[in-house]
């Protein structure tokens, strides 16, 4: 390693450990610190050159050094460091103990004496260097800055402001494990007693995100991003958006709401209801009925409320402009003997295929063994293969891996092949069913196909040639054909397809115009500051999205085939798919506190003696089980995982085989008894199987690279330096119990 890089490796390293230090001040000067030293080894200032270190540079070109640079902006809980005074205990304790003290020699010559003054000399240095980094940091342009970038300066009241402003310090103090939200009980050393942005590294990574946040602005400014139609289109969009969900979230707290049903309402509610509730009294049901009686409410009142927007906002709406001419028959047919290729459908071979993992690659010549002597092909599936069945599979021509390819086309229906070695390591057995020629997909299946490519061209054509007509207007604010367009085409593929019709769009126009006038409705001026700083926000997000698409997601290469399958080969335990099981349940409350638990466990024990002595597990469900799953026989759906079941049931569940009936369970103020309808084993899936999702982990992977990168490279451009020295004033200047604000503010 250069020793130049070393040098700064092991500064950067050291400067973070100071970051953590917990003294509330540095030595006096850096003259102080030396001339203690010299002293502590034997030699006295006066007769030493003081040394005079090259200072750091303020990025390193990997990672930020801490004391002047760009961070993390997560918070990290401040780690525990040694003080300065054991750092230097550590460092020299071999090199400066009393057995190994540097002593002047009277055997050896007097000219030696000045280079082990120097060698002494620069050693100190070197320790002061590395132990007291704070000499060495970069001093701010004046005492209340606390970081600059771009030529500009972040102060001391920004900082503040902008914690105050966000509610860190609220945040990060909300709750606690142990006393809730009653801080009042908790002993300072507990863990939420403990305040991480009241530590330098807290103050750190809040300067590096009030600093990103501005070099993104400046960034899209510089650029012209925020000067694009569809850039300016998509925040007013985005605001409109927060702005009416907020609206709609206060007419709903302020009108629908379960305390907005009056008690005559509930009573009236359960009179008509008697049946429903089966025999259970006002009381019982008294929440539950209020709750639907609100849902009711909810469901009426916005519909209701945009009718009478809609009588005082003088709107007027033309649907006419949205009809378009639909493509004719002859147009489809000509498009369809034009462009044939695209409904081609290539030749396929469907087949049953037994996997061997890997780890029994070697047991594939023996199932082979088996099958050529005559044993039947889904016997040996049942030992031999994952999952302990043969998988029927369906193929395009070119769409397998090369060895499976090979094999299988050259192959008849009937046949079975010999073991076929996999990229991923298993072994495939294979034994083709049908196979299929190439063909041409008919008119008459290609043509709903057809007609959506045409119409979304007529629309294109017509909708921008006659964009500036009027679609409707509100207090004669003009809502254009164009501007509909621009939001239709925002919309996914499959969205625009089901809205394609005249019917489906007259509907979108009137989600549109609900939208415009809730909007229009909610704007009484009246935005408090904090209202604003959450938009401010919120834009900033928007153009760090646009950042990320422009310089990361476009530079971002697909992983390869090979990396993928190396990762599959690394991380198979990680890409271990648990076993599962199917259950059917009967379960029997004990009452709260168990209260009724003598006579559920007599009411348990009749069931599993019902079920021991033949009766179907449905039937005794139906008659016992008081869980909601008894009206389908205790049928529970969909597959459960061992480690998402409570212990004492996955205990169970998993030991039993299936069809097999667990004995009585005593779990959670309740009495269970379950049956396994059906299980699978642990797997690792094919690679061809894991593919898809690797890739995916993949990119998200160098995503994450590239996304750090960019940052570090927009910090260094931008010369961001963050000044410790201001920030450890600060931190001697804020009252932690005072919400982030300066002692003097309070």
């Amino acid at each position: 390693m250069d020793t130049n890089d070393k040098s700064s490796t092991e500064n950067e390293d050291l400067k973070n450990d100071e970051m953590h230090n917990q003294r509330e001040s540095p030595p006096e000067s850096e003259a102080s610190t030396l001339s203690d030293l010299l002293h502590a080894i034997g030699l006295k200032k006066n007769k030493t050159k003081s040394a005079n270190p090259t200072k750091l540079n303020a990025f390193d070109a990997k990672k930020p050094e801490i004391s002047a640079s760009n961070t993390e902006c997560d918070f990290e809980e401040p780690q525990s460091a040694n003080t300065i005074e054991d750092h230097l205990a550590k460092e020299y304790e071999s090199d400066f103990s009393e057995e190994n003290v540097l002593l002047p020699n009277p055997n050896k010559k007097k000219r030696r004496t000045p280079l082990i003054v120097f060698t002494i000399i620069a050693l100190v240095s070197v320790g002061v260097f590395r132990f007291f980094p704070f000499l060495f940091e970069p001093k701010p342009p004046s005492p209340d800055v606390v970081a600059t970038y771009n030529g500009k300066n972040i102060t001391i009241e920004e900082l503040t402001s902008f914690i105050e402003t966000e509610g860190l310090k609220e945040r990060e103090h909300m709750l606690c494990p142990s006393h809730g939200y009653d801080h009042s009980k908790c002993d300072p050393s507990e863990e939420c007693e403990s305040h991480p942005i009241d530590s330098l590294q807290g103050y750190q990574q809040m300067v590096s995100r009030m600093s990103m946040e501005q070099i993104i602005k400046d960034w899209a400014d510089a650029q012209g991003i925020t000067n694009r139609e569809e850039v300016k289109h998509g925040m007013k969009d985005l605001l409109n958006d927060v702005t009416v969900e907020q609206y709609v979230s206060q007419l709903h707290n302020d009108n629908v709401t379960a305390d907005s049903v009056t008690k005559w309402e509930i009573q009236q509610y359960y009179s008509d209801n008697m049946e429903k509730f089966q025999g259970k009294s006002l009381a019982d049901v008294e929440e539950k009925i209020k709750e639907t009686l609100a849902a009711q409410k909810e469901e009426n009142f916005f519909p209701a409320f945009i009718e009478e927007l809609k009588k005082t906002a003088g709107l007027q709406v033309d649907f006419e402009v949205l009809k378009v001419a639909a493509p004719s028959e002859e147009e489809i047919a000509i498009y369809y003997n034009n462009n044939k290729k695209e409904f081609q459908i290539p030749a396929s071979i469907s087949f049953e295929e037994i996997l061997i993992p890997a780890d029994r690659a070697d047991k594939a010549t023996e199932a082979i063994r088996k099958i050529r002597s005559g044993e039947s092909f889904v016997s040996v599936a049942t030992v031999y293969s994952q999952g302990g069945k043969a998988e029927s599979r369906t193929a395009e021509k070119g769409s397998l891996s090369e060895p499976m390819e090979t094999t299988l086309w050259k192959m008849n229906v009937g046949d079975v092949s010999d073991p076929i070695t996999n990229d991923d390591g298993t072994v495939s057995i294979v034994k083709p069913t049908k196979t299929a020629k190439p063909s041409l997909t008919p008119l008459s299946a290609a043509r709903k196909e057809i007609e959506s490519k045409l119409l979304r061209k007529i629309i294109d054509t017509e909708y921008n040639q006659r964009k500036n007509d009027t679609l409707f207007s509100i207090h004669s604010r003009r809502y254009t054909l164009g501007e509909f367009y621009t939001e239709f085409k925002e919309l996914s593929p499959i969205y625009q397809d089901a809205l394609a019709t005249y019917e489906a769009k007259k509907s979108l126009v009137e989600q549109i115009i609900s939208k415009e006038l809730l909007l229009e409705n909610s704007s009484d001026g009246s935005d408090s500051s904090d209202e604003s700083h959450k938009m401010e926000e919120l834009q900033i997000q928007y153009l760090s999205q646009v950042m990320h698409e422009e310089e990361v997601d476009v530079n971002l290469a697909e992983p390869t085939e090979e990396e993928i399958s190396t990762f599959y080969k690394e991380n198979q335990e990680e890409l271990r798919e648990p076993s599962t099981v199917e259950l059917n349940l009967i379960w029997i409350d004990q009452g709260v506190g168990g209260e009724k638990a003598q006579q559920a466990k007599v009411k348990a024990d009749e069931a599993l003696a019902s079920l021991n002595s033949g009766t179907s597990f449905e039937e005794v469900a139906k008659k016992y089980s008081e869980d909601a799953s008894a009206a389908n026989g205790g049928k529970i759906e969909g597959d459960l995982h061992e480690e998402y079941l409570a212990p004492v049931i996955s205990k169970s569940a998993f030991s039993l085989k299936i069809g097999d009936v667990s004995p009585v369970l005593d779990y959670d103020n309740g009495y269970y008894i379950i049956q396994v309808r059906n299980r699978t084993e642990a797997t690792i899936p094919t690679l061809e199987e894991a593919s898809e999702e690797i890739k995916s982990h993949l990119q998200d992977l160098a995503h994450e690279k590239s996304t750090y990168q960019m940052q570090e490279k927009m910090l260094t451009n931008a010369n961001f330096k963050v000044y410790n020295r201001t920030l450890r004033n600060m931190m001697k200047a804020v009252d932690v119990t005072g919400g982030g604000k300066l002692k003097s503010e309070q």
